[in-house]
């Protein structure tokens, strides 16, 4: 499993981890079954912490993605769909965005064109061919 860490990013680290790994779902390089390195081997691929590495995939469970056996380790499952909970959260994380998008006077449709940028692309390895 390729993952990148920007360690001079803003984005906390479990976060981008997170990511990176949700990521790796959608594109298909991570399917139902796989499963992930233990916590302390990830941890020491990529040179961070085992409580950021912990942070993450505790969040990837409680999100639905992976499933955390104490024999297995973490293996990822099929998320659930999201619901209306879901979307509120979704709503309320992108709330400060739009308002500084606004107040940065970038009009819809820049910000549709944007949006449409993003979700066509693997913001973690490049583009993503097969969800277009």
């Amino acid at each position: 499993m390729f993952i990148q860490i920007d360690m001079h990013s803003s984005v906390p680290i479990y976060k981008q981890l997170k990511t990176a790994i949700i990521s790796s779902i959608l594109s298909g390089k991570l399917k139902e079954g796989d499963r992930l390195p233990s916590v302390r081997q990830l941890g020491s691929d990529l040179g961070i912490n085992l409580h950021t590495v912990n942070k993450a995939y505790n969040l990837l469970k409680d999100e639905g993605y992976i499933i955390i056996h104490r024999n297995q380790g973490a293996i990822i499952s099929k998320p659930t769909k999201a619901g209306k909970e879901d979307l509120t959260e979704f709503a309320n994380a992108l709330l400060p965005i739009v308002i500084e998008i606004r107040a940065r006077n970038i009009t819809r449709t820049q910000f549709d064109e944007l949006m449409d940028v993003i979700w066509e692309q693997d913001m973690i390895g490049g583009d993503n061919d097969e969800h277009r």
